[in-house]
């Protein structure tokens, strides 16, 4: 395969660049940047609900056709979107290594236009809403859901309309950013079978289609399309860049080759580090002879043949002993353990998505439908967890294997002292059991959605009215996973079957597997299953008329558009009774009971949640000024003018503007502008979770400071949950462009954009409301979402219990960017067709200002109010970090002649700075940019009556040049939300219509 790889690229690379180097025998369709504008573009709807009116072309949308979905190369609606210049990160992704059992993991992709955040972008299909899948996920600490782009059926795909603009006014909550519309072919007739065979190194893929569409009579029409595809998992071992989680050997020879940012390996690691406590829960000091073997108690596993370390033990089982302190410092960083070996970057996958539309004349009206299925099971590969400090887990005196055991345990270390005859539990501080395996995982994911309406005229009015309903169903199956509970009763055992925790990892290799596992007979009884089923549906009603001429001006006619909308939206998530608090883990030792009995898994109450939604708009096209009139510098001046309101059951009302306009300075130069409000409501987990429980290490600068002693960072619970009170996120868009079209075959367009948005939903964060609360202290009051427990003793103020972190909305705002996009069609011409589209997306500001409470944490800590040592988490401007380049730009080139056609894709994703990092020079480390090319050759085969007659045959690649994603300080040392990881990958297909 190897060979048959590198043989496909030197063909396709000879033949794109043939085509390339001669432009009078290149063709292209329009990219992921085609713009409405071009002169060879189909007409859009998408930015106006009001056929064939001037208004449409005031407002900026991006086209993929068939064209450009065929050099891009996909058969994922992921794969497709993210060669759109104006796509952000895609957090929706499987390269995500946090949240376990609490992401949306399996077949997930979601799109997020300019970045504004996940959730801002609204899709629909055929010009209606898509239902959200279930699955949700963190983004700035708070969930968050999306429309499924891989629940889209590719194959059925006409055209794409991207509305790069706030169009709350026509379509309600999310669309912030703007709106895609995804537009199924209505029109084609006949039987097309499609099959494909594609590989890249460590992974394979195969796919089939059929599409068929035929006339019926009376008039009307039916379409069917379902597709099936079957992937391989990608392990992160099979590329070079994921395959450890220390980065730091691809930083020699930079200013970061000491930046221990990129080594991710964990301290969780079968070198496991424990706490030796009293029966009454206080740190023990141990001693053997006169070696102290703890510090506050913590001490940890180490091997004999780490000589940098060294022991404070004795040697135990020949090559082992123990080491006061955790693992810590340059010395043992070889101790953590590297989980990405335990990794899929990608899992295996089965996909299958069956579409169907059709319309048939009755009587004067015309009924019309459509059903679509998408079913998907993906089963992935993570590392095994380790306990969080949110379930404490405390290895009882008894265990067999104790170190600090009875003295009657023939496992006790000799000579100790601070250890009573009945021996000391120990806390687990930091350990992993490897030896179990790893963890995997299945996701099944399930969407069915049916539409039915009817359309017709009514005077000089369409009208059009239909009844939709969407459900979505996602099981998030965890094999292999940890009972704390059962663990920890293994870990009581007085026998040797008793689980044993001290027996260390891989000699030589210390942080690659357990090479000293436990039998099957001590792990087996604490391995259990997980699941989570969560379910969303949409229900929807929606009545629309328009008309082209409502009455009419003195320079021509005014156009209107209303409607009217209801739906419904429902959101289970139903946890598992192991993570919901149904089966608690209470530790045996201590007695404290914790709502979740999953290793590594906080606990989350189950969420069961609807609400309804009724909404009504109207657009109005107004010609202000036409050609006839004569008027000088203005051929023509066109207006949109548009409004919706919304009620929603649960938060009040909504209501939005927007105006735009076009006007035409003499033939092929226009400007245009536009002016909109939008808004995203909040999600139905924002609104109505009840709370999930999260552990991290926070500094408790009032316990410290009035209690006395010395400040440092401690775990703290803290709780965060919905919000009933939340309003929605508002946003205020504004753009500003140019579209020139000096000849036929070409066409420019440059547009400016604003977006300022208010009230963006997040949390304060733990370690402000402790700040907060120390604030309000010198004030004579105190934080209520920071829970004490009563004062002991000396104390001023109580330990911290947990912090209440709920969401809330934050504070403004702001960013801004232009586009620029050029395409060109030459027309049928004696050396072929060749058409060309490129686009470039530029972001200038993205900045979040801080909220009112951080503001005034800044101010005082500024003013020296909260003494010295306090670094306050500031908002600020976010332009060309994380995951915010400031360029991106796409192109696209088609050139055919008779039976041959050439295709070439090229995206780009610009330079960031990594603020995982450290601060060098005062400044992050720089992700280069990176640039990757797809391109196919197909060839039509001479319809000869054989059995390739008409068929065509296709050979393709995406990323051509078998380009590696720039590294970053990830676990998997490339960025997911932006990059690929798959390098080239080669395929060839065969289609034919009957």
């Amino acid at each position: 395969m190897k060979k048959i790889r590198s043989a496909t690229f030197t063909i396709l690379a000879s033949t794109v660049l043939a085509a390339v180097d001669s432009p009078a025998q290149a063709q292209t369709a329009p990219p992921p940047s085609g713009e409405a504008a071009a002169p060879v573009q189909s007409v859009t709807i998408t930015g106006s609900r009001i056929a064939n009116t001037r208004t449409q072309e005031a407002l900026p949308v991006s086209i993929i056709d068939a064209a450009q979905i065929d050099a891009v190369g996909s058969v994922s609606g992921d794969d497709l979107f993210r060669s759109l210049p104006q796509a952000g990160d895609v957090n929706f992704q499987e390269a995500r290594t946090t949240g376990n059992l609490n992401d949306a993991r399996g077949d997930n992709a979601s799109i997020n236009l300019r970045g504004v955040g996940t959730g801002n972008t609204l899709v629909l299909v055929n010009d209606r809403r898509l239902i959200l899948t279930p699955g949700t996920q963190t983004e700035n600490f708070v969930p968050v859901q999306t429309a499924n782009t891989n629940s889209l059926p590719v194959g059925a795909v006409s055209r794409i309309e991207v509305l790069r603009d706030g169009a709350a006014a026509l379509y309600g909550s999310d669309a912030v950013a703007g709106v895609v519309n995804v537009l199924t072919d209505q029109k084609f007739k006949g039987v097309r079978l499609q099959g494909r065979y594609g590989s890249a190194k460590g992974m394979d893929e195969t796919s089939g289609a059929i599409k068929a569409g035929m006339d019926t009579t009376g008039g009307g029409n039916v379409q069917m399309f379902a597709s099936y595809t079957k992937r391989t998992p990608l392990m992160a071992s099979e590329r070079s860049f994921s395959a450890s989680e220390n980065h730091l050997p691809d930083m020699a020879g930079t200013d970061w080759s000491a930046d221990t940012g990129f080594d991710n390996r964990t301290t969780s690691s079968p070198w496991g580090s424990f706490t030796a406590v009293t029966a009454t829960g206080a740190t023990a000091t141990v001693k053997q002879g006169t070696a102290t073997l703890t510090s506050s108690g913590v001490f940890h596993v180490e091997p004999t043949s780490n000589t940098d370390a060294g022991c404070s033990s004795t040697v135990y089982n020949s090559n082992l002993c123990l080491k006061s302190g955790g693992i810590t410092g340059a010395a043992d960083r070889p101790l953590r353990y590297d989980e990405n070996p335990d990794r899929s970057i990608r899992g295996g996958l089965d996909r299958f998505n069956a579409f169907s539309s059709f319309r048939q004349p009755l009587g004067e009206n015309e009924l019309f439908g459509e059903a679509n299925y998408y079913q998907a099971k993906l089963r992935g590969m993570r590392e095994q967890s380790a306990p969080i400090s949110s379930a404490v887990i405390t290895i009882p005196a008894s265990n067999y294997w104790n170190p600090f055991g009875p003295s009657s345990s023939p496992n006790r270390l000799p000579n100790l002292t601070g250890v009573p005859a009945e021996g000391l539990p120990i806390r687990i501080t930091n350990y992993r059991p490897v030896d179990t395996g790893p963890r995997t995982y299945t996701v099944s994911d399930d969407m069915g959605r049916g539409l039915l309406g009817l359309r017709g005229d009514l005077g000089e009015f369409k009208w059009e009215s239909a009844f939709s309903y969407a459900r979505a169903r996602t099981d998030d199956n965890t094999h292999n996973a940890i009972s704390n509970t059962l663990f920890q009763k293994q870990l009581g055992l007085k026998t040797a079957e008793a689980y044993n925790p001290f027996n260390g990892g891989t000699q030589g290799t210390y942080s690659l597997g357990d090479g000293t596992s436990n039998p099957r007979s001590s792990i087996d009884p604490f391995l259990v299953e997980v699941h989570r089923i969560s379910t969303t549906s949409l229900t929807t009603w929606d009545a629309r008329f328009t008309t082209p001429k409502l009455f009419s001006l003195k320079s021509g006619d005014v156009g209107l558009a209303t409607g009217a909308e209801w739906r419904r939206e429902t959101y289970s998530d139903d946890r598992d009774a192991r993570l919901d608090g149904t089966i608690k883990y209470t530790d045996s030792v201590t007695g404290r009971a914790y709502d979740t009995d999953i290793m590594g898994a906080s606990a989350s109450p189950d969420v069961k949640a609807s609400r309804n939604v009724i909404g009504a708009y109207a657009e109005l096209a107004v010609p202000v000024v036409n050609p006839e009139m004569g008027i000088p510098a203005i051929r023509s001046l066109d207006l949109q003018i548009a409004g919706r309101a919304e009620r929603y059951s649960d938060f009040g009302n909504v209501a939005k503007p927007k105006v735009a306009a076009l006007l035409e300075v003499m033939p092929g130069v226009r400007l245009r502008g536009s002016w909109s409000k939008s808004f995203r409501a909040p999600n139905l987990p924002q609104f109505y979770s009840e709370g999930s429980s999260v552990s991290n290490t926070r500094t408790d600068w009032a316990a410290c400071r009035l209690n006395g002693g010395t400040c440092g960072g401690a775990s703290s619970l803290e709780v965060r949950a919905g919000n009933n009170q939340l309003k929605p996120e508002n946003s205020e868009t504004s753009s500003a462009g140019l579209a020139l079209q000096p000849f036929k075959w070409l066409g420019t367009t440059f547009d400016f954009w604003q977006l300022k948005s208010t009230g963006v939903i997040g949390i304060l964060g733990g370690q402000n409301q402790l700040l907060y609360d120390y604030y309000l202290r010198q004030n004579g009051s105190s934080n209520p979402n920071v829970v004490r427990l009563a004062p002991v003793g000396t104390q001023v103020i109580g330990t911290v219990d947990y912090i209440n972190d709920n969401y809330f909305n934050l504070g403004p705002r702001t960013m801004k960017g232009w586009d620029f996009a050029v395409n060109l069609d030459s027309g049928t011409t004696k050396n072929g067709r060749f058409r060309m589209a490129a686009s470039v997306a530029k972001l200038v500001t993205f900045y979040q200002a801080p909220s009112e409470i951080q503001q005034m944490l800044m101010d005082a800590n500024d003013a020296g109010k909260l003494g010295t040592g306090i670094t306050i988490t500031r908002a600020g401007d976010l332009i060309g970090q994380g995951a915010n380049p400031r360029w991106r730009w796409g192109s696209n080139f088609t050139w055919n002649k008779g039976p041959v056609t050439v295709g070439l894709n090229v995206t780009s994703v610009g330079s960031y700075y990594d603020t995982g990092t450290a601060l060098v020079n005062g400044s992050y480390y720089k992700v280069p940019s990176f640039t990757t090319a797809a391109a196919y050759t197909q060839l039509r085969m001479a319809k000869d009556g054989g059995l390739l007659s008409g068929a065509e045959l296709r050979l393709g690649a995406r990323n051509l040049f078998d380009k590696a994603p720039p590294i970053t300080s990830s676990n998997f040392g490339f960025n997911g939300a932006l990059h690929d990881a798959v390098g080239r990958y080669v395929y060839i297909e065969i289609a034919r219509t009957l």
